[in-house]
């Protein structure tokens, strides 16, 4: 049942928000670095990815708390490389979050280490992470130009915090990986994060800690 908030007038109660991801077409250039269609970034020759997020400041504004009951992400498309590389492969993180991340130091925690986010080894706090799911994408049948990739491992890991913040982020972080990238294209599939929550009234001590642990998150290291 939703209700008005005995503040401003924001509506507690149940929310479904959902967020659309374009799908991108990566090219590994010439030039070492990659290119990535529809809104997604790169950097250099080492990722590709997709960030934005969901707009939480009217809850913000009324000192409400958004309390996550479940998050998924529908991904029901194929993913597919031009490289016929035998090595070819792709890490893919999926991940929503309290703070902004850097995808940059994503990547390299995991190449490292291979470190998670969140993980002990990780620059990036646990509980700041609601949510990051983790698939190893691997090649599993060639087509006439082109490579199926399907996922041979997976994992999901996250806090599901309740949180106070005005902007919950959220990435899709990709890292096309083959001993020789030249020229190659991978494709990878539009896709939805979808998050279930209440939003609720807290009182004032819990409220103000949790204010509190959010600008100890975006103010460490």
């Amino acid at each position: 049942m939703v209700k008005e908030s005995t503040t401003k007038g924001a509506l507690t109660g149940s929310r479904l928000l959902h967020a659309t991801v374009p799908g991108t077409l990566a090219t590994f250039t010439g030039g070492n670095v990659w290119t990535a269609t529809n809104g997604w970034q790169t950097v250099s020759n080492k990722v590709v990815y997709h960030e934005s997020y969901f707009d939480l400041s009217a809850y913000e504004l009324d000192d409400l708390t958004l309390v996550p009951t479940a998050i998924s992400l529908q991904d029901g498309m194929p993913y597919t490389t031009t490289s016929a590389d035998p090595t070819r492969r792709m890490p893919v993180f999926d991940i929503v979050s309290q703070e902004r991340l850097s995808p940059e130091e994503i990547y390299d925690n995991y190449v490292a280490s291979y470190s998670f986010p969140g993980s002990p080894e990780s620059t990036e706090d646990w509980s700041q992470l609601l949510m990051c799911n983790f698939r190893q994408m691997l090649p599993q049948v060639d087509f006439t130009d082109v490579t199926l990739l399907l996922p041979a491992t997976g994992g999901a890991f996250g806090s599901s915090e309740p949180t106070a913040v005005q902007k919950l982020w959220h990435y899709r972080i990709a890292i096309p990986s083959a001993t020789d990238l030249s020229a190659s294209t991978w494709i990878i599939p539009p896709t939805r994060f979808v998050l279930g929550a209440e939003i609720i009234k807290e009182a004032e001590l819990p409220y103000m800690m949790r204010l509190k642990r959010s600008y100890e998150l975006a103010n460490q290291g």
